[in-house]
């Protein structure tokens, strides 16, 4: 996911969200419960000056009037409490106590004058407590109200503000994600483009609007006609080169019989060293020919130029009237150069002719991985011992013609430069099989679709 833009813009938007969300949600359950102990703590304060006002002296002793409270004081364990205490005398109780006492010691500041948050048997209370002055006495009235239910309240309404606030984040990471997927359409389009170009389909990549992605694509086909212009340089250079190599050649090769017939050993000397120089210059145009990895917007459909090469082979061998079988897909197409494609094909048809009796088979087949490509005869074959030695000799480049006489220093080259790979099997017709898998992308799989499991 890290390696993804939209994965990578999720992340970030995932762990800001919840952050911020976080945050919000502290500091809405402290204001909630704020504004519930400052409601509480106002009716608290005005009950205070109610049960001070119903402090009265009645047959020596210090009683409340009940005419003055709330009914709610005296029914027993409802929740809200009082006592008051007159000077240094004994305290007095409210009935809801029922024989207990409101905690005074050791209270929580809750923000509010003369409130704090006490806990009786692990249940909350809020407690005020404050003195007053009344007919010269000094009066101190404790007053106290249960908030387990509030708490209770407060908890799941944080709780469920906390599931709305979820819920709204994935809603805002689907939005997030369908608005990602809709601005990188265009990078979509782009990578699409850059296969049909490296398939064929076009030279170049369309021009686009987004000025993020313009300039990559300006590069990109800068680049592409950069490359395509020096490879033909190039090809050109070398052809040129070879070609201007052969008319000092030539001159060579007269002198060369001229000296011959004063000094037939220096003659074959210098012959030897000219044929050497001939075959490196041939060597090397044919080198410039191989282009290698595929030029992008190149698409050469295999069965054309298989048709073609068909028509010279039955011109070359007409005397044999050999019957080519070809089964290639009109959609199959070689992943590169042209010219590479006739070198590959011309030498492994030509051998395939040279060697079979009435019949050569040439099949072709394309997947998403790879090009894989097969020639076969019925001529006499070759021992495997020979396969092997023929093999050897093509991954070293050597033109030797021992067995089939195949091209392979021309088809080994080839292979190589596109990474393929490339095998000689014994054929079901009684010959050869040559047998080629060319990738079509960037460590593909190179898996034959053609020939049988073993």
């Amino acid at each position: 996911m890290m390696n993804s833009i939209q994965g990578r813009l999720n992340l970030a938007f995932i762990g800001l969200i919840l952050t911020l969300f976080t945050v919000l949600w502290f500091l809405q359950g402290m204001t909630v419960r704020e504004v519930a102990y400052e409601f509480i703590s106002a009716r608290m304060q005005s009950d205070a000056r109610t049960v001070l006002q119903a402090v009265m002296r009645k047959d020596n002793e210090w009683q409340i009037d009940a005419n003055y409270i709330s009914p709610v004081y005296t029914q027993p364990m409802s929740g809200h409490y009082y006592q008051f205490l007159v000077d240094d005398g004994q305290w007095k109780y409210s009935r809801s106590l029922w024989d207990e006492e409101i905690p005074t010691y050791d209270g929580k500041p809750v923000g509010q004058m003369n409130i704090n948050l006490q806990y009786k048997r692990g249940t909350p209370w809020l407690v005020y407590d404050n003195r007053f002055e009344k007919a010269g006495h000094q009066i101190r009235i404790v007053l106290a109200e249960d908030i387990s239910q509030i708490e209770a309240k407060l908890k799941s309404l944080s709780w469920w503000v906390a599931g709305v606030g979820f819920l709204f984040i994935l809603v805002l990471l689907i939005a997030q994600i369908i608005i990602i997927r809709g601005g990188l359409k265009s990078l979509t389009r782009m990578r699409q483009d850059i296969v049909r170009l490296k398939e064929g389909d076009i030279s170049t990549l369309p021009e686009v609007q987004i000025k993020e992605i313009a300039p990559l694509v300006n590069e990109i086909n800068y680049m592409v006609e950069s490359m395509s212009l020096r490879l033909d340089r190039s090809r050109h250079a070398v052809g040129n080169l070879a070609h201007a190599a052969k008319t000092p050649l030539t001159v060579i090769d007269r002198q060369i019989e001229t000296l011959r017939q004063s000094s037939p050993g220096c003659a074959n000397a210098l012959e030897q060293q000219s044929n050497a120089l001939r075959n490196l210059v041939d060597r090397e145009l044919t080198r410039a020919r191989i282009a290698g990895a595929a030029m992008p917007g190149q698409k050469v459909i295999i069965e054309e130029e298989v048709e073609k090469l068909i028509k010279a082979m039955s011109m070359i061998y007409r005397d044999k009237g050999l019957e080519y079988e070809v089964n290639i897909k009109s959609t199959t197409f070689f992943p590169g150069e042209r010219d590479d494609l006739i070198e590959l094909m011309g030498n492994l048809i030509d051998n395939a002719s040279k060697w079979a009796t009435t019949r050569v088979r040439i099949k072709g087949m394309m997947n998403e991985q790879c090009l894989e490509l097969c020639i076969e005869d019925d001529g006499p074959g070759i021992p495997a011992d020979k396969m092997t030695q023929l093999m050897s000799r093509g991954e070293r480049l050597d033109e030797s013609t021992i067995g089939h006489g195949l091209g392979l220093s021309i088809v080994m080259e080839i292979v190589h430069q596109y990474k393929g790979m490339f095998q000689l099997l014994p054929s079901d017709m009684g010959g050869l099989h040559a047998h080629l898998l060319l990738p079509r992308q960037l460590n593909a799989e190179l898996k034959s679709v053609m020939l049988p499991r073993q």
